[in-house]
């Protein structure tokens, strides 16, 4: 089975409701030491001890969280590499906490790639920027991350998992892939969690306006930073598909970005793209992430994140604190909400 697909187009399968993205279980120390395929799912995930200096490029971790690390694989029968694997720790209230993620094929297989020196910097910089007594709203997958790693209030987190990016080539078993995902990264987690997670999606599906001041309502009386990764706009397009409208095509470069941005720019004229679109550096290749009608351009998360037709530096009710590659931190302002 290829799993490799440079060219994803339009919207993203409708998925139903309570499924969808990256990590959470109650009985983590069962499952990840047990190969879990259950019938009709075209790949098979398996936990193992991490090596010893598996995380060397985390600096800012504890003891604690580096001795018990797992390497979770996500394997595809025929293939002789994962198609994807991740280092996990566990929080102490029992949940994965996925602190990095490598695809090995050219298509995310539920989450983007993620490095540990990229994540460890970003965590360095909320412990520097975020005082101990404010929140960080960010998706669940991250928030996890910054509990762990950072040691700030991240509140939300989701036992639907919401965000898994599922390949077009596993379209026709989205369905259960998306339920075992969901069963092992979501499980243990209260469901009263979930509502509040929706409200943070629905904040980032309105305008910039009414989408600050729904993340204002989320932690009433605190101060509130809100950090954004580039696959958030998946993330939340494959959580409301019917609202978000995403694509992505990969040009290869020489190392000579003029050529490829003009190679781009054509590229949008001619498939007629109305909505923005952002640029990401992946190997030897661009990605283009574009959204695919004007009014997606318009709503808070692509206002928040480096799409042609926003300015993150030029929000009223946010200002941007830190940035680094994929990722966006933001202070909110309350007083502009």
């Amino acid at each position: 089975m290829s799993l490799v697909g440079g060219n994803r187009m339009s919207r993203l399968p409708a998925l139903i409701p309570a499924l969808l993205v990256i990590l959470g279980t109650g009985m983590v120390a069962l499952a990840l030491n047990a190969p879990i395929q259950p019938a009709g799912l075209p790949y098979e995930r398996t936990f193992a001890a991490a090596p010893n200096d598996a995380a060397t490029n985390l600096t800012i971790a504890d003891r604690s969280v580096t001795n018990a690390l797992q390497r979770g694989e996500w394997r595809v029968a025929g293939m002789r590499e994962p198609v994807a694997t991740a280092l996990i720790a566990t929080s102490k209230d029992g949940r994965p906490v996925p602190l990095d993620w490598r695809n090995n094929v050219t298509e995310p297989v539920f989450s983007a790639d993620l490095t540990l020196s990229e994540v460890d910097k970003v965590m360095a910089a909320i412990k520097e920027h975020v005082p101990t007594e404010a929140v960080v709203l960010s998706w669940w997958d991250l928030s996890r991350k910054i509990r762990v790693l950072a040691g700030r209030e991240a509140p939300l987190d989701d036992p639907l998992a919401r965000g898994l990016i599922v390949p077009t080539s596993w379209a026709e078993v989205a369905d259960r892939v998306l339920a075992s995902e969901k069963a092992f990264w979501g499980a243990g987690i209260a469901s009263s969690e979930a509502d509040k997670f929706t409200r943070f999606i629905e904040a980032l599906l309105v305008d910039e306006e009414t989408g600050t001041a729904a993340l204002a309502a989320l932690a009433p009386g605190k101060d509130i930073y809100v950090a954004v990764h580039l696959s958030d706009a998946w993330k939340v397009a494959s959580s409301r598909p019917e609202q978000l409208a995403i694509g992505y095509r990969d040009f290869p470069t020489s190392g000579q970005s003029h050529g490829v941005v003009k190679t781009t720019r054509e590229w949008i004229k001619s498939e007629k793209i109305k909505g923005g679109y952002a640029v990401e550096p992946i190997g030897h290749a661009v990605r283009l992430h574009y959204l695919n009608d004007k009014d997606s351009s318009d709503l808070l998360i692509a206002k928040l994140l480096p799409f042609s037709t926003s300015n993150p530096m030029r929000l009223k009710g946010l200002q941007l604190v830190f940035q680094h590659r994929g990722y966006w931190i933001y202070k909110l302002n309350r007083n502009a909400s």
